[in-house]
């Protein structure tokens, strides 16, 4: 039988890449899966991408294997370029992980053609239960986090700089800088994406952070939330339509509305020498969350759903019963 053949067309850099290197590590963790990673020629690895450690480990290649028992895509470049190799057979079983919930993700006929839908974290599975465009089931792997993947944590005081992580809504991080400005307080805003090491380090840093969310209807999944719970540092996040249950306000975090002025009060009260116990109630609570999203569980269903991909791709199949299912799949092309 032929590996798990994952594809990366056109490989981002941040957290969802991230995360399917880690699928991708489950994938061939007990040492009986075969696995490898196909890129394009023309793809170059920054030195921060999730991706470069796999590169030198020998796991990605340019040539795809010819036969694989299944093909792991994420985005609809990659279902452009499974196609292209493997041709549009419903006879090789097809997987894929889903970040998100818009058309980079189900676009290139993703979604007209069977397979087994994995979400990244409850947040996309709502989004994409929400737009009704799926055919089968949605099977949801919870988000998680292991502390040593991250800094080692800073030692913190009031008077450092809190941080905005506002790449996701940087007209509200702007309006949230002007009133943290008229307050005094220090911060660094990130306003547009950083590399996952630079956000990662700021934080370890950081007396306070701010997340905010993503525009309505896209999910984000909780890596920067569960970072700072994992390096304890007391979280602001505005609130979600989108909710995947991880954050509880006054328990984990505070929640406030897409108001600058309500997050730039949370942010105070954090600050103020009064807040110790709030703070601490926070980061307890954060470290107890953090419990519940350790990456054991998120590999051990991810590898359930591997070894069971043959029934889930049945399913899949039944799911898509107007089309007729090849024999047998082309030759792959040349990539």
């Amino acid at each position: 039988m032929g590996p798990i053949q994952m594809l990366a067309a056109e490989p981002s850099h941040g957290s969802s890449a991230l995360k399917l290197s880690q699928l991708f590590r489950y994938a061939r963790a007990d040492g009986q899966r075969r696995a490898q990673i196909w890129m394009p020629k023309q793809v170059a690895l920054p030195p921060h991408s999730p991706w470069l450690p796999l590169l030198e480990e020998g796991w990605i290649r340019q040539q795809p294997h010819p036969n694989p028992a299944l093909v792991l895509v994420s985005d609809a470049a990659d279902w452009r370029a499974a196609d292209r190799l493997y041709g549009t057979s419903t006879s090789r079983p097809r997987l894929q992980v889903f970040w998100g919930g818009d058309l980079r993700c189900w676009g290139h006929g993703a979604l007209t053609r069977p397979a087994i839908r994995v979400a990244l974290g409850e947040a996309v599975a709502q989004q994409l239960a929400a737009g009704q465009r799926l055919r089968e089931p949605i099977h949801t792997l919870p988000m998680a986090l292991d502390p040593e993947d991250l800094p080692a944590p800073g030692q913190a005081t009031t008077d450092q700089e809190v941080l905005l992580l506002a790449s996701t809504n940087a007209t509200l991080g702007l309006a949230l800088q002007q009133s943290l400005i008229r307050r005094g307080v220090r911060f660094r805003s990130e306003l547009s994406p950083w590399p996952m090491t630079q956000w990662q380090s700021a934080l370890a840093a950081a007396p306070v952070v701010v997340v905010l969310a993503p525009p309505p209807g896209e999910a984000s999944f909780g890596l920067r939330r569960l970072a700072a719970m994992a390096l304890r540092v007391p979280l602001v996040c505005e609130q979600r339509l989108l909710n995947d249950q991880l954050c509880r306000d006054g328990r984990n975090c505070l929640l406030r509305p897409s108001n600058p002025e309500a997050l730039a009060d949370a942010v105070i009260s954090l600050l103020d020498p009064s807040g110790v116990g709030l703070r601490r109630q926070l980061v307890d609570g954060g470290l107890a969350t953090l419990v519940r999203h350790r990456r054991a569980r998120e590999r051990l269903e991810f590898e359930q759903l591997l070894d069971q991909h043959q029934q889930h791709w049945h399913q899949a199949l039944s799911c898509h019963s107007d089309l007729k299912t090849a024999s047998r799949s082309p030759a792959p092309s040349s990539p």
